[in-house]
């Protein structure tokens, strides 16, 4: 508890709940990221596909939405009261870069699920990392498990 103020709760109280929403809005974006690219897709221009259908709008509309993620998750996490928002939302896309490549493979559907999973890892590491008053052990903590996990996914993949 924190003494400076009667009723305040302490940041290390804080800490739980603000990498668990932050785990909420890594679940919510591959939602808006899906309906983006469907949305890119169902905008597109056709005429230049071939007979078996035309994949490419939505896989361009994808790599974009990929990009807007983090212009989006700022919003969220203020919204979810995850803050300060915009330290996690600039932190997040470089914990979410090493997942995406670490991810990508010939199966479209593993690097779809690992775009999907990735965001939901990214933005509490985010969070923890970018957390006010937040230890530098801490902070060291929430890295070294990063890293940890992306040397677990090079050497599994």
């Amino acid at each position: 508890m924190d003494l400076s103020r009667p009723g305040a709760v302490s940041v290390a109280q804080r800490l739980p709940e603000r990498v668990v929403f932050a785990g909420v809005v890594g679940a919510i974006l591959p939602f808006l990221h899906f309906g983006w690219a469907l949305l890119g897709a169902a905008l597109a221009d056709t005429s230049r596909c071939g007979h078996f259908g035309c994949v490419g709008p939505f896989v361009e509309a994808w790599e974009v939405g990929r990009w807007l993620v983090p212009v989006v998750a700022w919003p969220l996490l203020g919204l979810l009261r995850v803050r300060p928002a915009w330290p996690a939302a600039l932190v997040a896309p470089l914990f979410l870069v090493p997942l995406w490549e670490l991810s990508a493979g010939p199966e479209v559907l593993f690097g779809v699920l690992g775009n999907v999973f990735s965001t939901v890892l990214a933005y509490p590491f985010a969070a923890l990392v970018t957390a006010p008053g937040a230890s530098w052990r801490q902070r060291g903590l929430g890295v070294a498990l990063f890293l940890l996990f992306c040397g677990a996914l090079a050497f599994a993949g």
